[in-house]
């Protein structure tokens, strides 16, 4: 019965651990982007914002992280 425990709680670890680099990854390429946009409604100014998600981001992160380990050799996509 221990044993599979350990193993679930192994596997609740690595999750959580994949889950934390995901949403590390995400915050640092900046894909979570806020735009804000003024909209007048009868006569008065409001600020709207809204977030969006642009995934475009998210490589060249990655490949601003590898390139100094791997010497830019093993990114070429050509």
């Amino acid at each position: 019965m221990s044993k599979n425990r350990s193993g679930l709680f192994k596997a609740a670890l690595a999750l959580s651990l994949m889950l934390f680099v995901i949403a590390f990854v995400i915050v640092k390429s900046g894909a979570i982007e806020t735009r804000v946009e003024k909209k007048t409604v009868d006569g008065v100014e409001t600020e709207v914002r809204s977030h969006h998600f642009n995934s475009g981001k998210i490589p060249i992160y990655l490949k601003s992280v590898t390139a100094p380990l791997t010497g830019k050799k093993a990114l070429e996509q050509d």
